[in-house]
């Protein structure tokens, strides 16, 4: 299996005003309606599929996993590993 490590950061809000990889979709399910997020509350997000139009089109097929770090000033609240697979039709 190979891998390769990207890195960027940016914040939640800005990924969803943008609409990074169709980010707005989490606004469909779940407590979370916009930004900014209020402090001391439980934000869920549910049934969220990405959006393959807003995702680079020259993705290879394979088996991906994406972690979100959740900082706060320097102080990590949490990590979420979320795994996916990207599978593209056989062309002859």
């Amino acid at each position: 299996m190979n891998s390769v490590a990207l890195r960027f950061q940016d914040k939640l809000c800005n990924l969803i005003n943008a609409n990074i990889g169709g980010f707005q979709r989490l606004l469909n399910c779940g407590n979370f309606s916009a930004c900014p997020i209020v402090s001391n509350t439980n934000v869920t997000f549910c049934n969220y599929i990405p959006d393959d139009s807003m995702l680079p089109p020259y993705i290879p097929s394979g088996n991906y996993r994406v972690d979100f770090h959740g900082l706060y000033s320097n102080n990590e609240l949490f990590v979420i590993e979320v795994y996916g697979k990207v599978t593209r039709p056989e062309v002859k």
